[in-house]
């Protein structure tokens, strides 16, 4: 999920409680109509689920063993150094 999609859903989250921002305030701030913020809103959610999904399942793939960052961490250091 990137920047604009995380503003659009705090968006959403603010106005919920009051049935939805106007439809001119959305097509102002974002240039979407309340079709289109359904739609993408719908399509945020679900690209997360299955990203959560994905993550679940292969939960080794979510960390970095300790050794391997400190060894990147190394190789960066001397390629900035030595550049």
């Amino acid at each position: 999920m990137d920047r604009y999609d995380r503003e659009i859903l705090d968006y959403v989250r603010s106005w919920s409680p009051y049935g939805g921002p106007p439809a001119a305030e959305l097509l102002q701030e974002f240039g979407l109509t309340p079709g289109q913020l359904t739609t993408r809103v719908e399509h945020i959610i679900a690209a997360e689920k299955r990203r959560r999904e994905q993550e679940l399942a292969r939960p080794w793939l979510r960390v970095t063993p300790p050794r391997a960052r400190t060894a990147d961490a190394k190789r960066v250091r001397a390629r900035t150094i030595g550049a």
